[in-house]
Formats: C-alpha cells, sequence, structure tokens
C-alpha cells in the first residue's frame, strides 16, 4: 500500500509545505549564485592580509600614500579594487567617471557619509554640513545656499579679501627690503584663516605677518594632525573614550576653538542688540557676515539651526577652506617655480590685460577684470586637478546595491574615490597625465575654457554634494596669484622638492620659502 495513503490527512499539508520551501530555497540558491557569478570581481593587492588587511601598506607607505593608491589603480587599469582595514573592514576603490556618477548622482540616496565616516572626521571638522545626512544635511545645506547666494555676503567677502591682500603685500614690501626669505605657505595658512573666521564670524584675526601663531590656527593644526592619524591608530576610540593620550589634547584643543567660538558669537548678539536699541536697522547694511545673516534671520530662514549647530556651522565652514585654499595656493606658486615657462606665459597674460596700472601696492586685481583672464584659470585648475587638497572620499551603502551594472556593494559598505590616482590615469588625461599643463583645459580652436564634467574633474565632488563653496574658493585663488605676480617674482628655496605630506588634506611636506624680488 502507498506510504503516502498511511499518513493522517493533517500532515499532508505539512509534507507539501515543506517541499515547496526546500523546492524555493533551492531555486533562491541557484539565483544567488548565478548573480553572484555576474558581479564583478574585486581585484585585491598583493599585500592584503588576513585580518590586517593593508594596514601595513598605510604605515610602511605613510609618506607617499596617496601614490601608492595611485600604483593600484593603474595595476587594475581602473577597474575596481579592494582595500581594507581593520574595523572599517573592505572598501570598494572607484576610479571611473561612471563609477562616480552613479555613487554621487544616481544613486545618490543610497551612499550616504556614513558613521564611519562621521567618527573619523567629526573631531575636526565637527558636526557640519559636510559630515551630516538626511534631514539634518538637508536643512543646514539649504541655509548654507541661503548665506552663500545672498550679495550682502558676496560684499563682505570682496572687501575682506581686498583688505588682506593689501596685509600680504606689506609682508612682501618688508621681504624685498630686508632681502630676507619668507614661508609662502605659511602666509597662505594666515590669509585664508583670516579671511574665512571674518566671513564666519565677522571678527579681524589680522594674523597676516605677525611674528606669532594665532592659538586658533596652532590649535586647528594640532587637531588636523590626530585626526588623520585615526586611520593608523586602530585604538583609537578607546583612547577618546578614557580622554587620554593624543584623544585626550584633540579634547583639549577643540574645547578651546569652541569656547573662543561661542564667546565672539555672543559678542555679535550683544552688538547686534546694541545695533536695535540705537535705532540702526542691520538690514540696510551693504555688506555681511554669516553670523550676522544668522541673527538677522527668522527660525524658519535657517532650517532651526540652533546656536550649537551654528558653531558646527562655522567651524565646518572655516576648517574646509581655509586648508583647502591655503594648500592650493602654495601647490600653484610651487608648479610655477618648477615650470617658468608656465609662468611667463601667465605673466605675459597680466601684462596685456593690466598695462594701464602701476605695480604698487596701489593697485588691487580684483575679480570683476580677472574672469576673462583663460590662462589664469587654466593654471588654477591645472594646479587643482594634479594636487587635489582633497585627495580621497568615502561614502557609505545605505543598502545592497550594485553600481555600473555588475559591481555589487553591499548595506555598510564603503565605496571610496582617490582623486589623486584620477588625476594621473593616463585612460582619463590622456599619457601626459602626470605632467603639469595648463594648455589642456584651453579649447584650441575656441582660445576658452573647456567644460569638463564633475565626475572626472572630481575635485569639488559633485551631486547634490557639490561643493557650495567652489565659486568662492576658485575666485580667492585668481586674485591672490593674480595680485602677487603682476608685483613680484619668487625665487623658491632650491631644497623644495614637491614631496606631499598626507593629511586631512594634501599638503606640501616642507614650507615653501622663498626669496621675493620686484617685477
Amino acid at each position: 500500500m502507498n506510504r503516502l495513503m498511511e499518513l493522517e490527512d493533517s500532515k499532508i499539508p505539512l509534507l507539501a509545505g515543506t517541499a515547496l520551501v526546500a523546492a524555493a530555497l533551492t531555486v533562491h540558491t541557484l539565483r544567488q549564485s548565478k548573480d553572484t557569478r555576474r558581479y564583478r570581481k574585486i581585484e585585491r593587492p598583493e599585500s592584503t592580509l588576513p585580518v590586517l588587511g593593508n594596514l601595513l601598506d598605510v604605515v610602511r607607505r605613510e609618506d607617499d600614500f596617496h601614490d601608492w593608491f595611485l600604483e593600484q589603480t593603474v595595476r587594475y587599469e581602473g577597474r575596481p579594487w579592494a582595500f581594507t582595514l581593520p574595523i572599517q573592514g573592505e572598501a570598494i576603490v572607484v576610479s571611473t567617471p561612471e563609477a562616480i556618477e552613479e555613487v554621487m548622482s544616481t544613486q545618490f540616496k543610497n551612499f550616504i557619509k556614513g558613521q564611519f565616516q562621521r567618527d573619523l572626521l567629526s573631531g575636526l571638522f565637527a558636526m557640519g554640513v559636510g559630515l551630516l545626512d538626511g534631514e539634518q544635511w538637508y536643512h543646514q545645506r539649504k541655509t548654507a545656499v541661503k548665506f552663500f547666494s545672498t550679495k550682502v555676503l558676496d560684499m563682505f567677502v570682496r572687501e575682506s579679501i581686498k583688505k588682506n591682500i593689501g596685509r600680504v603685500n606689506n609682508v612682501m614690501e618688508q621681504a624685498i627690503q630686508s632681502q630676507e626669505m619668507i614661508d609662502l605657505k605659511a602666509l597662505f595658512y594666515e590669509f585664508t584663516l583670516d579671511t574665512f573666521v571674518e566671513m564666519g564670524l565677522g571678527v579681524d584675526l589680522a594674523s597676516i605677518g605677525s611674528n606669532t601663531t594665532h592659538p586658533i590656527q596652532e590649535a586647528l593644526e594640532i587637531i588636523s594632525s590626530i585626526v588623520f592619524e585615526r586611520i593608523r591608530r586602530p585604538g583609537w576610540k578607546i583612547e577618546r573614550w578614557l580622554n587620554v593620550g593624543k584623544e585626550g589634547e584633540r579634547t583639549r584643543q577643540m574645547d578651546m576653538v569652541y569656547a573662543w567660538i561661542h564667546e565672539v558669537i555672543q559678542k555679535s548678539v550683544d552688538k547686534s542688540i546694541q545695533k536695535k536699541h540705537s535705532g540702526e536697522d542691520a538690514s540696510q547694511r551693504s555688506c555681511k557676515s554669516i553670523v550676522e545673516l544668522f541673527l538677522d534671520s527668522v527660525d524658519e530662514d535657517v532650517g532651526g539651526l540652533s546656536k550649537d549647530d551654528f558653531v558646527d556651522f562655522v567651524l565646518n565652514l572655516v576648517v574646509a577652506a581655509r586648508d583647502t585654499t591655503a594648500d592650493t595656493l602654495t601647490w600653484i606658486f610651487y608648479c610655477l617655480n618648477r615650470y617658468p615657462e608656465v609662468e611667463k606665459k601667465l605673466r605675459e597674460e597680466l601684462d596685456m590685460e593690466f598695462a594701464d596700472l602701476p605695480r604698487d601696492n596701489s593697485t588691487y586685481l580684483s575679480m570683476d577684470r580677472l574672469k576673462s583672464l583663460v590662462y589664469l584659470e587654466a593654471v588654477v585648475k591645472e594646479t587643482i586637478r594634479l594636487y587635489p587638497v582633497g585627495a580621497l572620499t568615502f561614502r557609505e551603502a545605505v543598502e545592497d546595491t550594485v553600481i555600473c551594472g555588475d559591481i555589487f556593494v553591499r548595506k555598510g559598505q564603503q565605496v571610496m574615490t582617490s582623486q589623486y590616482s584620477i588625476a594621473r590615469s593616463p585612460e582619463l588625461w590622456g599619457p601626459d597625465a602626470s605632467e603639469f599643463r595648463p594648455e589642456r583645459w584651453i579649447d584650441p580652436e575656441t582660445g576658452k575654457i573647456k567644460p569638463v564634467s564633475p565626475f572626472k574633474f572630481f575635485n569639488f565632488s559633485a551631486g547634490p554634494r557639490i561643493c557650495i563653496g567652489m565659486n568662492l574658493a576658485l575666485m580667492e585663488l585668481r586674485i591672490v596669484t593674480a595680485n602677487l605676480l603682476y608685483r613680484c617674482r619668487f625665487e623658491v628655496d632650491p631644497s623644495v622638492d614637491g614631496t606631499y605630506k598626507a593629511g586631512v588634506t594634501l599638503t606640501t611636506k616642507q614650507p615653501l620659502r622663498a626669496k621675493v624680488v620686484n617685477v
């Protein structure tokens, strides 16, 4: 007799259900295996170790960390590869415009800054717009865009830059008279700190050319160094929790910075109240700092931004803008010294445009006249391309997803881009990708700057998170470069070899010492 007939009727549905589940699992497994086979294999450097991943590569190649990334990118001919660190796990490194566009724009909602990046960098940038995600990011960015688009802030920044260029000119004049070398890198850091602190907080630090380093500048240098070292100190979170060692020092320095910013904001509040009591109409002023715009705004205008949120907002602005702009200026003047034929062409362009102006401190080359100078813009963009101060970018997947059709990214996994490697990719920029050649930016037929995809020239990010201050940064770089070159020549110390120091930003390892002479 058939064994099935011997079973109780109640067990037949159970067996049938079990069989269906087993069949479904089998089909799912087969499909999963098939899906896995269709995903691209993510290659790993030969030096990758169990548990440690590429930590030893980071330690061994500390002095040329970004060149190690470049070597892997070239070895895999632009294909994605895996970079692994303890705790962080395996990240996928991508270097094609197509992959970057998908992560930064097409699948923007699937990729966030994430907790790993917030943990790593919030010790320097605070919880400002650069590290936030979701609704918090949306509201802070909306507020930032509102501030940056106002004419009164634009006028404020232009006046601040003009004033600080005058102070830089005084430093140059003293250097010419004394015939002593000056450190251009330190000078650029003073210039950008003064400019962006005044832009954010309305306070004039007047640190340009001073004999002592401003305490805020010194604190930010210490914090930046400690934060970058976290990538090769797996136990840094324990130090932070115990508030000891380098993390304890970082906390003390950050507390000092926060206390100073709070004090400045409170003074601005008191000053604003006094002006209102005296009957002064602040809305009629032609230029205002960000803190003044913040105090003038109703709650809805700033997305409910609290005073503490605003402190983080300003700190994020000052740190990001100061370092990136100062480092880029340093690289510009290093490149001009290394490539005298480029400097010659740029000087010829300046001479042709400003032949009617004297070469003294009474002359200020404003953006209104500089914006038509094509070779100046090409020099600035070529420097930014070849020496990207934000050399690495991270994004974290919020769910399992696939990019470029066959690159599987699991939930929580990091996707990285190396702007340093992308800039030197022969596939993207041609066989001379590693050379400094501003002409690559100029259309030979029109004589104008060529448009380049932001997913190829990725130095200001792209998509919804594209840098809010991009136009401001480009303006400042052109103004400083043109005004200094129009008056002076710089004989850079021959021992300056252009090696970089890997940090939160890509900066020169050495000071940029130079002798200043009149043109």
